[in-house]
């Protein structure tokens, strides 16, 4: 790339040799030190590129090798701008063009966050936008390390921060810690340390139980409902002969595993629309620049059709984006019919279904015991339902009321 460059701006012409010897004519070349390229062969004549600096050089390995040169083309600035000599505002639109590329290179167009999973980067965004943080904002003016610190502040979560400028772009590397991520999605209660109870979420029957701070309230084998005080968060004091003298308020804690059940029933007709693609579609481009959207060609609809949509973030290279980006549309038209699933189709989307459910349970954590949903494929629904029986741990926190008696 940076060869081409060179030699487009220094100007170079391709030629034709041909006569009583051009291969001589190219050793004389070689001997000399003169560069060519892209040489083809053609028949009894040879066409080649060299700098406009070399041409100069090879009227006397003409002479000398008795070959007749002919310039065929003419590439590269100089010829460009001899080409464009009486055209005046030419310089000057150049010259503005270098400068807006120049005042562009000082801003942020770009800010790419890298590592987050629970964080989404909308979130992050938003938060770096509340800090004036913001796409087009100078680069002056960002400060990485304060940055680093903020997200660090904000986010708990967020174990390590990386924050650098690279050409237009700012880039923002996160890592987050995965215990801390997984005890707030399980338990999206406050974190601080108030005193809590350990309360069933689902009724079941308990399979074991693990306390390691407060007073288990039930043991395995007992039967309970949602709402069921499993591990109280009141621990007795006791003096040395072994009498209450009062209780503490703490914050349970533990492992209370159960047998549930879940209740699963999903319905469906038989007959269903179905999208039928005709193959006609309608292309349209788009320019985008910061918030404002300007159609260059608005393909037409179709009364039912798709769209899809493609948008490319313009950038002089890998680094150096603009503010700029075009975008692409593809309207595909299609038509509806009904349609019946036959008796294969249906179970299939029946069980498609089905398994969905039961894959939302294994994420969480949940060991599926025993699974009772039946299919049933009649002439105008398929109906599966039936129960699912399964180990998971049920306890989630409650915080105690302050008028909540311990003495009960």
């Amino acid at each position: 790339m940076l060869i081409w460059l060179f030699r487009y701006l220094k100007g170079y012409v391709r030629i034709r040799i041909r006569g009583y010897s051009p291969e001589r004519f190219l050793n004389l070349c070689k001997a000399r030190g003169i560069v060519l390229w892209d040489l083809q062969n053609m028949e009894n004549e040879y066409e080649m590129n060299l700098s406009i600096r070399d041409f100069r050089k090879i009227r006397p390995l003409c002479r000398k090798a008795r070959a007749h040169l002919v310039i065929t083309e003419r590439h590269g600035l100089p010829f460009f701008l001899y080409r464009n000599r009486r055209r005046k505002m030419f310089p000057v639109g150049m010259l503005a063009c270098c400068l807006l590329l120049y005042v562009l290179s000082l801003f942020i167009w770009d800010i790419r966050i890298e590592g987050n999973r629970a964080r989404s980067t909308d979130v992050l965004l938003d938060y770096l936008a509340e800090e004036q943080v913001v796409h087009g904002m100078q680069k002056s003016a960002v400060d990485c390390k304060e940055i680093q610190s903020l997200l660090r502040i904000h986010f708990p979560d967020l174990t390590w921060v990386s924050a650098r400028i690279r050409g237009t772009q700012l880039i923002i590397r996160v890592r987050e810690n995965q215990d801390l991520e997984a005890e707030v999605q399980k338990n999206p209660v406050e974190t601080k340390e108030e005193a809590a109870d350990l309360c069933a979420e689902r009724p079941g029957v308990i399979t074991s139980i693990l306390v390691r701070s407060g007073t288990a309230r039930v043991q395995p084998g007992d039967e309970v409902e949602a709402g069921t005080v499993l591990i109280d968060g009141a621990v007795e004091i006791r003096d040395d002969n072994g009498e209450v003298t009062g209780y503490q308020e703490v914050r349970a804690d533990g492992d209370v595993w159960a047998r549930t059940v879940y209740r699963y029933e999903n319905q469906f007709s038989m007959s269903h629309e179905a999208r039928h693609f005709t193959g006609k579609k309608r292309y349209g481009i788009y320019l985008k620049a910061g918030n404002g959207l300007v159609a260059l060609t608005d393909p037409r609809t179709f009364p039912l059709y798709t769209t899809v949509e493609k948008e490319y973030p313009l950038h002089l290279t890998g680094n150096f984006y603009l503010p700029l980006s075009f975008g692409t549309l593809e309207r595909a038209e299609y038509e509806l019919y009904t349609e019946k699933y036959t008796k294969k189709g249906a179970k299939a989307l029946a069980e498609t279904d089905l398994n969905e459910f039961l894959n939302n349970l294994l994420q969480k954590g949940v060991q599926i015991v025993r699974n009772d949903v039946k299919i049933d494929i009649g002439r105008n629904f398929c109906v599966s339902k039936g129960k699912i029986e399964v180990l998971e741990e049920i306890a989630v926190p409650k915080i105690r009321q302050k008028e909540q008696s311990v003495l009960e």
